[in-house]
C-alpha cells in the first residue's frame, strides 16, 4: 500500500460509498445535524425524501434529501452549527454537506471549521476514516 504524505492543499470529501461498504446510513449521521424544530417542521414527511436542487453558481441539477435541504437552507448561516466546540471530524462533516461535498483541501476546511490544517489532516488522514470523510487519491 502506497503512503501518501498528506498536506495544507490535500483535498478531502465525504466518500457516500464508505458508509454503505461499512453498514452504515448516511442519512442517520445527517438527520442528527438537525434541530429539534427542524425535525418538528418535516413532520410527517420523510428526511429521507429526494427533490431536486439547483445549484446558484454552477446551475447543475441535484438530488437532495428533505434533511439536506432543512441543513442547507436553515442552517448555512447558524453559527452554532460549525463551532470552535464542534468536534473536528463533526464539523467538517457539517461543512461537506453545506458545500454540497465539493472537495476542499486541508487548509480550507481549516479555516471553513475553525481549525489547523494539522488539526484537520491528523484527525481525517489516518487510517481511520472519521463520518467517511477521506482524502482524495
Amino acid at each position: 500500500m502506497k503512503i501518501t504524505r498528506l498536506t495544507e492543499d490535500t483535498k478531502f470529501r465525504i466518500d457516500y460509498d464508505w458508509f454503505e461498504k461499512n453498514g452504515q446510513d448516511v442519512n442517520v449521521l445527517i438527520a442528527k445535524c438537525l434541530t429539534s424544530e427542524q425535525i418538528e417542521q418535516a413532520g410527517d414527511e420523510s428526511l429521507e425524501a429526494t427533490f431536486d436542487s439547483v445549484d446558484a453558481e454552477t446551475a447543475e441539477v441535484s438530488i437532495v434529501t428533505r434533511a439536506m435541504q432543512l441543513i442547507r437552507a436553515e442552517r448555512s448561516t447558524d453559527p452554532e452549527f460549525i463551532s470552535p466546540h464542534t468536534p473536528v471530524a463533526e464539523a467538517a462533516f457539517r461543512a461537506f454537506l453545506l458545500n454540497n461535498n465539493m472537495p476542499m483541501s486541508a487548509g480550507e476546511l481549516a479555516l471553513r471549521v475553525g481549525r489547523t490544517s494539522k488539526e484537520i489532516i491528523d484527525r481525517l488522514g489516518g487510517r481511520v476514516v472519521y463520518n467517511g470523510i477521506k482524502p482524495l487519491k
